[in-house]
């Protein structure tokens, strides 16, 4: 099974209509199996808003099947096949029923920015255990109103995408989006039926599952204390590319004599990704993964990359990253590499992702896959924990 990227940072811009899922997915629906919308409140009453109701329902879904159920005004929970022979749905949130607000997702508005999340993809397990009690659980952030959600998915493409903005016009728009009102799901797997691995799912396939979906907690509640639910939107709203700009020899020692080494006129960041942010040291604030381009930087991507985290007094710090060693577990870590690293938030884990060359292809072509080293925080400083090899995704999957 193709390797389902989590919070990708690239360095090219890309459409904004393919923001919000990193899995492609099917547009067929004709199978979905729908439940009846929640009746609305009689007509001599004033209408029922989310936040005082208790949204919990269960369902049930088999392979390649969508499933859907209206809550609340103007909002629609989903499940979302993969497309094609791949096994697995994404959970989606939209403000309405129609094709334009199916392309809005109010979950991806305000949850880790970019291409999918493990908390709202559905694979099956990796070690072929359904019992397991972490994979039947998603939690993620929603939107419960609908224009609400169409203004977060408006800002989080701003503040992510708009590469033609200032950074600190995104940054505004990032503060703003840490403003709106946010509410806790959970999406529980009651019991799961497994089929065979295939060429394309080595994990094998889940045929069947049956579900709880639970949207009843309360606003601005993430299973934290207001302290930590202000403490998670506090980093967004700083000056990350200025802080960058003046720690770049801190995010890469290499960099640390730009100001002598550019050129005459260049300035020493050239340019910075779409910044990731996640809690990546388990102590219930966010973090920020950066990488980006200097000045200096040639032809094998990106040449820094980095976590910064807000400190109690209000300032940014650049946190400790183990260099990678030569040989890890037994292999050559840097074997079929040449850079072009792009770096990934995936289950409170860094990842810093690598293609694999074959020999002799272009360097924009990698043929052999990509090399996924995953860092775990160590109380001091982030360790490599694992590295694994995933061969190249099918063509057309």
């Amino acid at each position: 099974m193709p390797t389902h990227f989590v919070a990708k940072l690239g360095v090219l811009s890309l459409p904004l209509t393919f923001i919000a899922c990193n899995k492609t997915q099917s547009s067929v629906s004709t199978n979905a199996a729908r439940v009846a919308p929640t009746p609305p409140a009689p007509a001599s009453s004033t209408p029922t808003e989310f936040s005082q109701t208790i949204v919990k329902f269960t369902g049930e879904v088999k392979q390649g099947q969508q499933f859907e159920k209206a809550f609340a005004s103007d909002m629609v929970f989903r499940l979302v096949p993969y497309a094609g022979n791949d096994s697995g749905w994404t959970i989606r949130i939209a403000p309405g029923a129609d094709s334009a607000a199916s392309s809005v997702d109010c979950i991806g508005a305000v949850e880790t920015p970019s291409h999918g999340d493990t908390k709202r993809e559905i694979e099956p397990a990796a070690d072929g255990a359904l019992q397991n009690v972490l994979w039947k659980l998603r939690e993620f952030e929603f939107v419960d109103r609908a224009p609400d959600c169409k203004m977060a998915w408006s800002l989080m493409n701003i503040a992510n995408y708009a590469g033609e903005l200032s950074a600190k016009e995104r940054e505004q728009a990032s503060a703003k989006l840490g403003e709106i009102r946010t509410r806790h799901g959970k999406f529980s797997i009651l019991e799961a039926r497994s089929g065979p691995a295939t060429a394309g799912n080595q994990h094998g396939t889940l045929e069947w599952l049956k579900f709880e979906v639970d949207l009843s907690a309360s606003a601005g509640s993430a299973g934290k204390s207001p302290e930590a639910t202000g403490k998670a939107s506090g980093i967004r709203a700083m000056d990350i590319t200025t802080f960058v700009a003046a720690h770049l020899g801190e995010l890469n020692p290499d960099l640390a004599d730009l100001e002598t080494a550019c050129g005459e006129g260049e300035k020493p960041l050239q340019s910075l990704a779409p910044i990731l942010y996640g809690d990546l040291d388990g102590d219930g604030q966010e973090e920020a993964a950066v990488e980006g381009f200097s000045c200096l930087s040639g032809n094998g991507g990106a040449d820094f990359s980095g976590v910064l985290k807000l400190m109690p007094d209000g300032k940014l710090a650049v946190l400790p990253i183990e260099p990678m060693p030569k040989t890890f577990k037994g292999r050559n870590a840097y074997a079929d590499l040449r850079g072009h690293m792009v770096i990934e938030i995936k289950d409170g884990r860094l990842h810093q992702v690598y293609a694999i060359y074959t020999g002799t292809e272009a360097n924009c072509c990698p043929e052999g896959g990509e090399r996924r080293f995953i860092y775990r925080w160590d109380g001091h400083r982030f360790t490599l924990d694992d590295m694994i090899d995933s061969p190249p995704a099918k063509s057309g999957s």
